[in-house]
């Protein structure tokens, strides 16, 4: 199992996402080929989706 697969089992669940000099939380909608995409909410406003390079993502920690 690759790291993508891996991700895939956690879709709709809550995830935070450390970059080299970036911390995300936001709730994982899609695992592509060599990325992934949060749905991030941020306080009063729309949810925004971000879209992560794996090479970019130092850790990634799936909440409960």
């Amino acid at each position: 199992m690759n790291f993508e697969q891996l991700l895939a089992t956690y879709l709709g669940r809550t995830v935070e996402v450390f970059l080299e000099d970036e911390f995300f939380t936001g709730q994982l909608i899609f695992v592509g080929n060599g990325f992934f995409t949060l749905s991030e909410t941020q306080g009063y406003y729309a949810p925004v989706e971000l879209n992560i390079l794996n090479t970019q993502a130092i850790y990634v920690r799936v909440l409960m």
